[in-house]
């Protein structure tokens, strides 16, 4: 398995239209592979995570919150988000293209902060932002043009400096298993670096994935 330090933006609302980088273990549709997107902004940033001095002792220290996490989220709780597969995603052999299925994750992503009252946007504005820094994606079965999907997505863990996230992508109506993933966010200050997952997002994803309510 390949280790990227490179760090995908997930300020986007869209499918990704720029070329994309793809690192496999080996052939065949069911091997593990990370993903990085789109080969510009992970070049740029790449460089810049690599020349990062090595994170002081305080990054690593991890905050009350962080430490009693695990007991409390629920591993039955999802945010789901329902799509639809497009001609425009296929490969020459008729299925979704490897590389759209990281576009379906981050779409998932994007929705999944959105419900949260979580603003990229604004942490932008203040010089920071919240990056994927890795995904690994298992391919289970393909999806062809017209297919109806949820993209199911929970919370791992928050441990330090990271936030794991877990998804299954399944089919619809009958729930097939298509793909699993994990997905490693991470916060950055106005320089790149990684820091301590944001007091406001830690929370908010505890308070969502700890409920009792569905």
């Amino acid at each position: 398995m390949q280790h990227i330090g490179a760090l995908i933006p997930l300020a986007t609302h869209q499918f990704p239209q720029h070329p994309c980088r793809v690192y496999t273990t080996g052939g065949g549709r069911s091997n593990y592979c990370q993903l990085v997107m789109p080969v510009g902004q992970a070049y740029l940033l790449q460089h810049q995570v690599k020349a990062a001095p090595r994170a002081p002792t305080p990054l690593q220290t991890v905050t009350t919150v962080n430490t009693n996490q695990d007991s409390t989220i629920r591993k039955d709780k999802y945010f789901e988000v329902e799509m639809k597969v497009h001609d425009t995603e296929l490969d020459k052999y008729g299925v979704v293209n490897n590389a759209i299925y990281s576009s379906y994750i981050r779409n998932g992503h994007d929705k999944l902060l959105e419900s949260l009252g979580i603003s990229v946007d604004s942490m932008v504005s203040k010089g920071s932002a919240l990056a994927l820094s890795e995904v690994h994606l298992k391919y289970i079965a393909p999806l062809r043009s017209g297919d109806r999907f949820v993209v199911k997505v929970k919370l791992g863990q928050i441990k330090g400096v990271r936030l794991i996230l877990e998804h299954t992508i399944e089919t619809l109506p009958d729930h097939k298993l298509v793909l699993e993933a994990k997905g490693t966010l991470v916060c950055l200050d106005k320089d790149y670096h990684p820091t301590r997952i944001f007091p406001e997002v830690s929370t908010k994803f505890l308070q969502f994935f700890s409920s009792k309510d569905d």
